[in-house]
C-alpha cells in the first residue's frame, strides 16, 4: 500500500505541476540539444521526402469558411477537393503536370464571372493552363524555407495521441503559426495552426506513405476552355 501511495503521489504531482509527459515518464527528448530551427529543418526534410501524405485543412479566407482535403504523392500527382462558403466546391486532380478541375455551378460562376459560362461547363472537368497549379501538389512547397526560419520551441504537446514538439513563429500582421512535429517515429509535421491575421486555419497531415492513385479524366468528360470562353 505504501508503494501504491508513492506512485499515486508522483502521478498527482506531475499533473498538478503540468509537467510534460517526458518529465513524468522519463522518455528521452528526440530533439535534445537541437535548436528550434534545426528541428524545423529536420521535419521539413522528413515530410517532403515521404511517398505521399494526406492534407486536411479548415479555416477562413476573407472571413468565409473554407476547407480542403488532398492526397498528395511524390512527383506532384494529387487529388482532392476545396470547399468555400461563398465559392462552392471544386474537385482537383493533378497528374503528369496537368491540372483538372471540376466545380459546381457556384464555383464556376464565381471563377468565370457569369452563370451562362458556368452552365456551359456543367458537370465536366476543365483542364487548367500549365503553370497555374505547379506548387499545389508539390511536397517540397508545403513548408517553404522562409516560413520555418526564426521559430521558437514551446511546450511539448500531442496530436491525436501522438507526442509532438511545438515550434511557433510570429509573423507580420499579428499572425502566429504553430507547427507540431512528431516526437515519436519519423519527425513529420503533424499539424500547423495559424491564428490571428486575416486567414486563420488549421492544417493536419496524416496517412504518410499510403498509396495514392490519380488518373486523368476521360477526354469525353473534359470541357474545352476555348469553347467555353468563346463569345463570353
Amino acid at each position: 500500500m505504501a508503494a501504491n501511495r508513492k506512485v499515486l503521489a508522483t502521478a498527482v504531482a506531475c499533473a498538478a505541476a503540468l509537467v510534460s509527459v517526458t518529465g513524468c515518464f522519463g522518455d528521452k527528448d528526440p530533439f535534445e540539444g537541437m535548436s528550434a530551427d534545426k528541428i524545423a529543418d529536420k521535419a521539413s526534410k522528413a515530410t517532403s521526402g515521404v511517398d505521399s501524405v494526406k492534407l486536411s485543412a479548415e479555416g477562413k479566407q476573407s472571413g468565409k469558411a473554407t476547407s480542403i482535403e488532398f492526397q498528395i504523392a511524390k512527383g506532384g500527382a494529387c487529388n482532392g477537393e476545396m470547399k468555400s462558403a461563398d465559392m462552392g466546391k471544386v474537385d482537383i486532380r493533378v497528374i503528369d503536370k496537368n491540372s483538372y478541375m471540376k466545380g459546381d455551378t457556384a464555383y464556376w460562376k464565381g471563377t468565370l464571372g457569369d452563370e451562362a459560362t458556368a452552365k456551359k461547363v456543367g458537370d465536366r472537368w476543365v483542364k487548367v493552363p500549365s503553370g497555374q497549379n505547379d506548387d499545389m501538389c508539390d511536397l517540397k512547397s508545403l513548408f517553404k524555407e522562409g516560413d520555418l526560419k526564426g521559430v521558437k520551441r514551446g511546450e511539448d504537446s500531442e496530436v491525436d495521441g501522438q507526442k509532438a514538439a511545438t515550434l511557433t513563429k510570429k509573423k507580420s500582421g499579428g499572425e502566429t503559426v504553430t507547427f507540431y512535429v512528431a516526437a515519436e517515429g519519423e519527425p513529420y509535421f503533424l499539424r500547423a495552426v495559424t491564428k490571428g491575421g486575416d486567414d486563420p486555419n488549421t492544417m493536419n497531415f496524416t496517412d504518410f506513405n499510403d498509396k495514392v492513385e490519380v488518373e486523368a479524366p476521360p477526354a469525353s468528360e473534359i470541357a474545352d476552355m476555348k469553347d467555353l470562353m468563346a463569345g463570353s
